[in-house]
């Protein structure tokens, strides 16, 4: 199969984008959210530490972390590792400003974009939000997220360590695609439906108000949780936020491959010893970025007071 480099990608003449909004008022989307649960492999179910979770549970979860025996880690054993790091790896471009739709998602917008991955372990897609984190069980559900959204994908360098050839294909698809005005039907995003809101008609000019309307995304609503090493973190140096994927980054001792987790709930699925590691150790991160730097912190936080780690009786204790 030929496979198309991104740089040709770049060459094709890219259609112009438009982003009307002047006589936007909002942005719908028919339906409920879906609610989403992970799912141990025996069929128990896990409710996510979303957004709702964290604004329940922060001050307590805050009070802890500042009482603990932590482990202290020195800011410049991080800078020495972080310039390192650099050196080693090519900087991805950042990605182009996203198009300000989201101010119109007036019932309860998940915030931009910030990366999204393919999940070999459990052949998933995978979609990072400011508030939220989306699962998809196959590649084309990820075209029932609305235009404005797909668009901001194929801008976003695809997370794809395990060098899936689908994932790879699909995320060049997308991006030509998207450079030729969406023209392939297979490969095109959710249009949403303009709808003209009631009794906002101007005569002298014929113009109206309008709202955009939108299906809810086909996300998955049983997350298998992700399958992950155990008994792991002895030789654990630090752990930080990296700004440029937006994973949580585990740093060890004599150049041991570092180990990244992209979803926060993945950390209740490591042994106890390890979330202990996790507990203890103060996550490094940028001002910008402590909102969800924070969220690896506080679920390794609550999972170690509430005794939740792999094998653990989770309705019991969440």
């Amino acid at each position: 199969m030929k496979v198309i480099e991104d740089a040709t990608i770049d060459q094709i003449p890219s259609e112009p984008e438009t982003a009307d909004l002047e006589n936007l008022d909002e942005i719908v989307f028919e339906g409920d959210d879906n609610k989403s649960t992970y799912v141990q492999e025996d069929g128990t179910e896990f409710n996510p530490f979303n957004e709702d979770w964290l604004k329940a549970n922060m001050d307590d979860i805050d009070e802890q972390l500042k009482n603990r025996d932590s482990i202290d880690t020195s800011l410049d054993a991080f800078k020495e590792w972080r310039k390192q790091f650099l050196s080693k790896v090519t900087k991805p471009t950042p990605a182009e400003a996203q198009v300000g739709y989201l101010k119109y998602e007036k019932k309860k917008s998940h915030g931009k974009i910030l990366s999204w991955m393919f999940v070999k372990d459990i052949h998933c897609m995978v979609v990072k939000r400011e508030h939220d984190i989306h699962y998809f069980r196959l590649l084309l559900s990820i075209l029932s997220l609305p235009l404005y959204d797909v668009a901001t994908l194929t801008k976003l360098e695809l997370i794809n360590r395990s060098k899936y050839e689908g994932a790879m294909l699909f995320a060049r698809k997308l991006k030509i695609n998207r450079r030729i005005g969406w023209k392939d039907e297979l490969y095109k995003p959710q249009f949403p439906i303009h709808q003209q809101i009631k009794y906002t008609l101007d005569p002298s000019t014929n113009t109206a108000r309008y709202k955009l309307v939108y299906q809810p995304a086909k996300v998955m609503d049983k997350i298998p949780l992700m399958p992950m090493k155990q008994n792991f973190l002895e030789n654990m140096v630090l752990w930080c936020y990296d700004f440029d994927t937006h994973e949580a980054d585990i740093v060890f001792k004599d150049d041991q491959q570092n180990f990244r987790m992209f979803d926060p709930m993945w950390i209740i699925n490591i042994s106890a010893s390890d979330i202990n590691k996790l507990f203890r150790h103060d996550i490094f991160y940028e001002d910008k970025d402590a909102h969800q730097a924070l969220r690896f912190q506080r679920v390794a936080c609550f999972s170690f007071y509430r005794g939740i780690h792999a094998g653990s009786s989770w309705p019991a204790k969440h």
